[in-house]
């Protein structure tokens, strides 16, 4: 349906060029894995050295014994590239052996099915546009079918000693290179192997000619080297551990490994929802990167932080867009969904409704500059980001005459998507109003550190002071009413009036309400699908009392069904500061290990970034008590019962924190 606003087109993230692929030929015959008795496997996700290593022995059909070792590696200091370490080594076989190594397509996307999560369709793959090989080298070009956007994948190799090439093949869909040696018992061959890929948007350094120039030169061991270093620096900086649960730490380990290794580090791409471990979403990004994710980078890897905001700037033409589409004449209203810029969902209800992204966005970039105080963002990207998204709350806010004059938000969703289109959204009107806080600061603070660049950004945007002081009023009016009777912040104006869920829980494996019932039968009752109210607990609660966020927790957790991942972690850390310890290890241990055993049963569809930020987050903001309230940190440690201590690395201001937590007490250093 074609409505003014509603968005006609959409993004998605298709398969590329697969370029991992080494095979084996004994002589003339093809290695089958599944036809050879396996002896011996193991696989090992290295996190202190960002690699995976996989070893197997097995027997051929023929009764030949062999084992294979493969060493692969992403190194974080390169845009994308590959680099693979395969090697071969005879136990009792002798004869010819060929390495196949191709780059290959075809693989399509995965289909939604039932599952909404997924995505709306997979898109139209890519079409190949130019195939080559030879003994040097082998490149696949790969062109959008609209666009025109064109991605090169192309690959390179170092022999070792007695492997020559033998072919190079190049056709439907396929490029690849055939390396030949002869085996005698006791003996390996081995080969690397480095695939780059360029899409255009890097720098000259990041054509795939250059990249696969200095892979070469380095060698394995050396990219190997590097990618180690720059773990070994990470993990000083992102630091933990738990005494007595080896397990939890582990898991802390390897989601905080994910994270790293998915956000987006080079200012042009977003941080997925999936990250890039999966098809789910259509690789799009929500709020929650901000909400979720990016603390996590603030207070471990500033620079992937700034990184990840820059994504923001370098799309906010797309939020004005949306902004224009949405009848606003100024000002930037970021997309709920989008991979480029431009909103990529038609379902407003609770899509473009959700107008408290701007406030989350705005979150990421205060909660940045308290960790970092980079007055260089601020007057280069962060202020422009907070004034355009600030102005858009008095164009769809009013002073209320009939409360007052408080300021109030219509007809927008808040986080809980099984509520939507309500008027004063608790949590979206205490973030607006703490975005419009933001905005006034960081005018306030260019104009006493930076008029120059102050003056010309808002000539540029046309702001000026009279518009800055609307903000002001607006938040220092904003309404955040409680109601008597339970003394709870209501979600909005009229959930409290609604019933509850009267359907019975559905036994089984956990499966969400959106699946098996209308939006309107949800839109109806008292039920949510994750923190909404308590949401707003945790990212701007302070000046609110214990009693009243006890309250809060109580009557809302009764209603929420946890649907999203998003909701555990958030729970997990309010329950800490109310003193619910028990829940707060529940949902603690349910977002640290969502993925780990496929909580929700979608992890086939990629893994929860925000569930697996919410995992670090539960220990450093919900068992270490971390907030950050007028630019300053604070800590409230509670330890959990099934521990003996814990600790975590923060950075700060260009400093380095380390907090221990035990039964004797805490210690800062």
């Amino acid at each position: 349906e074609r409505f003014p606003g509603f968005t006609r087109s959409t993004d998605t993230r298709v398969p590329v060029a697969e370029g991992k692929h080494i095979r084996l030929q004994l002589g003339d015959a093809p290695l089958r894995l599944q036809e050879a008795e396996w002896l011996d496997f193991e696989r090992t996700l290295d996190l202190a050295a960002g690699a995976l290593v996989r070893r197997l022995r097995l027997k051929t059909a023929q009764g030949h014994t062999l084992e294979i070792r493969a060493r692969r590696v992403v190194p974080l200091a390169e845009r994308a590239l590959l680099a693979i370490r395969f090697e071969v080594a005879s136990i009792d076989y002798t004869g010819p052996l060929t390495l196949c190594s191709s780059i290959e397509t075809g693989r399509q996307a995965v289909q939604q099915g039932d599952d909404p999560r997924i995505g709306v369709h997979g898109g139209k793959g890519l079409q190949v546009a130019e195939e080559q090989a030879d003994a040097e080298g082998a490149r696949l070009t790969q062109r959008t079918h609209h666009s025109g956007v064109a991605l090169i994948c192309a690959q390179r190799h170092r022999l070792s000693p007695g492997m020559v090439p033998t072919a190079a093949l190049a056709g439907e869909g396929r490029v690849e290179q055939r390396f030949g040696a002869t085996l005698t018992p006791g003996a390996s061959v081995a080969i690397e192997k480095y695939v780059a890929y360029d899409d255009g948007n890097g720098q000259a350094g990041d054509g795939v000619d250059a990249v696969l120039g200095r892979a070469l030169r380095d060698g394995f061991d050396a990219i190997a080297g590097a990618q180690a270093d720059t773990m070994r620096a990470f993990w000083q900086r992102a630091g933990l551990s738990v005494d007595g649960d080896p397990a939890a730490e582990l898991a802390l380990r390897f989601n905080l490994f994910h994270l790293l290794q998915s956000a987006g580090r080079d200012g042009i791409n977003g941080t997925a929802a999936k990250g890039i471990t999966g098809e789910g979403y259509e690789g799009h990004c929500f709020w929650d990167t901000e909400a979720f994710v990016l603390p996590v980078m603030a207070f471990t890897a500033p620079d992937v932080a700034r990184a990840m905001l820059m994504y923001r700037y370098r799309t906010l033409d797309g939020a004005r867009d949306t902004a224009r589409a949405m009848n606003h004449p100024r000002g930037a209203l970021y997309p709920w969904r989008t991979i480029a810029g431009r909103e990529c969902s038609a379902h407003y209800p609770s899509g473009s409704a959700a107008y408290h992204i701007n406030a989350a966005i705005a979150h990421g970039i205060g909660l940045y500059l308290d960790a970092s105080d980079d007055l260089d963002f601020l007057s280069e990207a962060g202020a422009e980001i907070l004034f355009e998204t600030a102005r858009i709350w008095p164009q769809a806010g009013h002073f209320n005459p009939r409360l007052d004059g408080a300021f109030c938000i219509h007809e927008v969703t808040g986080p809980d998507e099984y509520t939507t289109l309500v008027n004063n959204n608790w949590y979206t009107n205490r973030m607006a109003q703490r975005h419009l806080q933001r905005a006034v600061d960081a005018w306030q603070r260019l104009s006493a550190d930076r008029p120059d660049a102050l003056h010309a950004l808002a000539a540029r945007i046309g702001l000026e002071g009279e518009e800055v002081a609307l903000w002001q009023r607006a938040a220092d009016a904003m309404y955040l009413p409680v109601d008597r009777a339970l003394g709870i912040q209501p979600q909005d104006d009229d959930f409290l009036a609604k019933p509850r869920w009267p359907f019975p829980s559905r036994e089984g494996p956990h499966r969400p309400l959106l699946l098996d019932y209308h939006p309107l039968t949800l839109y109806r009752h008292q039920v949510c699908k994750q923190a909404d109210v308590v949401m707003a607990m945790v990212l701007a609660g302070d000046g609110i009392d214990l009693g009243t966020k006890r309250r809060d927790f109580d009557y809302y957790e009764a209603v929420t069904t946890h649907d999203s991942t998003l909701s555990a972690p958030v729970y997990g850390i309010l329950a800490s500061e109310v003193g619910q310890d028990e829940k707060a290890w529940q949902y603690f241990d349910a977002s640290l290990r969502v993925d780990l055993d496929d909580l929700h049963g979608n992890t086939d569809h990629g893994v929860h970034m925000a569930a697996m930020a919410g995992s670090w987050l539960g220990l450093v903001q919900g068992f270490g008590g971390l907030r950050v309230a007028g630019g300053h940190l604070r800590f409230a440690p509670t330890l959990p019962k099934a521990w003996k201590g814990y600790g975590f690395n923060l950075r700060w201001r260009g400093c380095a924190l380390r907090v221990d937590v035990d039964a004797r007490g805490v210690r800062y250093r």
